[in-house]
């Protein structure tokens, strides 16, 4: 049997607001947690670990980073544009994130990748 890799789901406010400050926070916790980011907002941390990520990954984060500055900090912007997009990009981040940490994991502790019928998952 193989390994079988969950992924968690996450609820999304139907409030703008509240859906791009929960789902920054939810990358810049992951970022710090797994990858050791620094910095004082999401830009910046995603800045300080990039050479870890892989460029899909940067960009998925860079654009919900935008969209949540945008929204905060541009007055004449009262809802996020492109919802849907918006959350595709959070959760596909948080999947990407997750992945790349359980590989850095597995190298840290010298374990070989999951194979199933002689496959190698990398």
């Amino acid at each position: 049997m193989g390994a079988a890799t969950s992924t968690p789901t996450y609820a999304h406010s139907n409030n703008d607001y509240q859906l791009a400050i929960e789902a920054s926070k939810e990358i810049e916790y992951f970022l710090q947690e797994h990858f050791g980011a620094e910095g004082k907002g999401l830009h910046e941390k995603v800045s300080s670990v990039e050479s870890e990520l892989p460029y899909t990954t940067i960009k998925a984060i860079r654009f919900v980073a935008s969209v949540r500055n945008d929204l905060i900090h541009n007055r004449d912007v009262k809802a996020i544009k492109e919802r849907a997009l918006f959350i595709l990009k959070f959760e596909s981040a948080m999947e990407e994130l997750q992945v790349v940490a359980e590989k850095k994991k597995r190298e840290t502790e010298g374990i070989e990748a999951p194979t199933e019928s002689g496959c190698t998952i990398s």
